[in-house]
């Protein structure tokens, strides 16, 4: 655990090394990357990193590789064809660390914000009573993605209900709005900006936050694959460029921010102001109480087959750069 604990500071002192000579007015050498590239808000700040050009920046020539589901990305990042996975805590992950692979966590990007504005939440056919009123429920539609079945089964427990005694299915959430609207199932688990269609089309109303049943929860991370844990360089520059991006989407939905999240988004700026926004830490530290919680959770329903110590799993250095070179405070 010393020898570990030695390594990793020393690796941080040759990253942050690495960062200074960058002032010395020599170009970068270019770095190519592929990034895994999903169609929501929760990528705003990469997409946002792109279009500033603080990739670019970096010295590092990054390319998106566009896919339906962040979990479709783990093969590949596994192989090294995709050098950095933003996505949420998938079983898959954490069962191939096990394995010894490659890949770890490296910064956090999103989180349900109990203060904020809801972008998850648990919504009912219109006439269901309030979870206050114990309403009998049958059919619940969820995301078969492990993280966000996590939240909702956490607030379906918030009122009172074990998804265990429902019949539960996952519908793509058109069908799934259009199923709420006849009635066809009682409660579903949406996000944003389905979340918000559901109510503005009066196909449902808000049931339960998932912020209420999990405030703080981490639904998702950046994970560096082999390519990046080798070439540690690389890593530090795309998590510079990385936090400048998440700076800029912290500054809210200026007339910028919208332009780019709609054009990444295929969408009307106007109706992307309208949703919530994904929260993202500042600092973009891991909660790492948060994360074992949720991995125990995982291994009782057999999900991963252990939960390892979290040094095996997570990589602070890389970050640690980040906030030498960009002078924020240092992590604790």
């Amino acid at each position: 655990m010393i020898r570990r604990a030695l390594h990793l500071v020393l690796t941080g002192l040759t990253l942050v090394a690495c960062a200074r000579d960058q002032g010395n007015g020599e170009p970068l050498d270019r770095r190519k990357l592929r990034v895994a590239m999903v169609p929501y808000l929760a990528y705003a700040p990469l997409t946002i990193a792109q279009e500033e050009g603080y990739f670019a920046q970096q010295g590092l020539d990054v390319e998106f590789v566009s896919l339906t589901k962040a979990m479709d990305a783990v093969p590949a990042l596994l192989r090294g064809t995709i050098d950095v996975l933003p996505a949420p805590p998938v079983p898959g992950i954490f069962n191939a660390m096990a394995r010894g692979d490659s890949v770890r966590i490296v910064a956090e990007k999103g989180f349900l914000d109990r203060g904020g504005c809801t972008d998850m939440a648990l919504v009912a056919r219109n006439g269901l009573p309030g979870p206050g009123a114990s309403p009998r429920l049958e059919r619940v539609s969820v995301d078969g993605e492990v993280p966000m079945f996590y939240i909702a089964v956490k607030a379906l427990e918030h009122a009172g209900v074990s998804i265990d005694t429902l019949s539960s299915l996952e519908m793509p959430p058109a069908a799934e709005m259009d199923a709420l609207g006849k009635g066809a199932i009682d409660v579903a688990f949406a996000g944003e900006p389905w979340l918000s269609r559901v109510i503005e089309r009066h196909k449902g109303s808000l049931w339960i936050r998932g912020a209420d049943a999990l405030p703080g929860f981490q639904y998702s991370y950046i994970f560096f694959g082999p390519t990046l844990l080798r070439d540690r360089e690389a890593g530090a520059r795309f998590m510079v460029a990385f936090r400048q991006g998440i700076v800029k989407y912290r500054e809210g939905k200026t007339r910028r921010n919208l332009e780019i999240a709609a054009k990444a988004l295929n969408d009307e700026p106007a109706r992307v102001a309208e949703t919530c926004w994904p929260h993202m830490r500042a600092d973009s530290r891991i909660d790492v109480p948060g994360l074992l919680t949720f991995l125990a959770w995982s291994k009782q329903r057999g999900y991963v087959t252990t939960v390892l110590d979290p040094a095996a799993m997570i990589d602070t250095t890389f970050l640690a750069s980040a906030d030498a070179i960009l002078h924020e405070p240092p992590l604790h």
